[in-house]
């Protein structure tokens, strides 16, 4: 695969701290979501979705709010019935001691549902991806050490369909948590995670259906605020806030899922505060969202358009 930076530009504007960003191509327009809020932590956080065209120009923008809630890390998941659904977690407060996965849906034109409360309640369900009619996501806690995989409805409910699928207690490794999933065309599902304790190296799971075993490889490495965007059944882009020994930064790289080999691709402009990015491929084109504080301390969104070169994109 070659690969070619054309452009990098700032999308947000207002707040002192934008992140925590998604991206996907629908309906022929780019939608870009993230957290809009005080600070990192602060209690008013809220969902911007912004809509581009494929070539950067801006169309449209919506903000989406829980009053007395605070919203983070929105995700996109595309379903085959025409629908761009996008989830969120609410964080707990002693206001709000149970945290709660929320999702919204459009049809179109940048406009949402009201607010749905899928579940699971008490457990993160990062991001969702759809396979033979359902949704599904890996949901973590913390405390338990634990990944479990969740399936259903985004917009109706998600009940757990495999307990401790990656944990301290069954595997011998620490504290995963944020995670992408994709499937290929046989209905295998493939999963990035996130590890922040011991070794703290992401895993490249799979587990082809029922998806009750799941097989996991260590990938050597860290990465933040994973982000997976197959190319096929034996690749991907894989994007997120790497740590070179020094500083994090974020990071492109290309993925064998086979070998279960990483490749650099690109270095962000970025620095402390960044990652959490959103990959989405049109004609030939990587629209990559990501936020940073490199420039000015205080984190921004940007959007970084990649020419591509791949014979095999989906």
């Amino acid at each position: 695969m070659n690969i070619q930076l054309d452009n990098i530009k700032r999308i947000c504007s207002g707040y002192s701290h934008n992140a925590f960003g998604d991206a996907v191509m629908f309906q022929g327009t780019l939608f870009i979501s993230y957290r809009c809020g005080t600070d990192h932590m602060s209690e008013d956080g809220k969902v911007v979705v912004l809509q581009y065209t494929p070539d950067g120009q801006r169309i449209s923008g919506q903000q989406l709010v829980l009053p007395g809630y605070d919203l983070r890390d929105p995700h996109f998941t595309e379903t085959r019935d025409g629908k761009l659904i996008l989830i969120a977690h609410t964080r707990s407060s002693p206001a709000h001691p149970v945290p709660e996965t929320v999702s919204w849906f459009s049809t179109g034109n940048n406009t949402w549902s009201g607010i749905r409360f899928p579940g699971p309640k008490g457990w993160w369900l990062w991001r969702a991806a759809e396979c033979n009619g359902k949704h599904w996501g890996l949901g973590y806690l913390r405390q338990a050490n634990q990944l479990n995989l969740y399936s259903g409805n985004l917009c109706g409910r998600m009940e757990i369909a495999c307990n401790d699928v990656l944990s301290l207690r069954k595997h011998g490794l620490g504290y995963p948590n944020e995670s992408d999933l994709a499937f290929t065309s046989e209905g295998t599902l493939i999963a990035l995670v996130r590890r922040d304790a011991d070794s703290f190296t992401a895993q490249l799971g799979t587990s082809k259906p029922p998806y009750t075993r799941f097989t996991w490889v260590d990938l050597g490495i860290y990465i933040g605020g994973p982000a997976m965007l197959l190319l096929d059944d034996e690749s991907a882009l894989v994007a997120g806030r790497y740590w070179d020994g020094k500083k994090l930064h974020t990071r492109l790289w290309h993925l064998d899922i086979k070998t279960a080999g990483l490749r650099t691709l690109a270095v962000l402009p970025s620095a402390g505060d960044n990652g959490y990015p959103g990959l989405a491929i049109y004609e030939g084109k990587l629209l990559m969202a990501y936020y940073s504080s490199h420039i000015d301390n205080l984190s921004r969104m940007y959007l970084a358009t990649f020419s591509l070169n791949n014979e095999n994109q989906r």
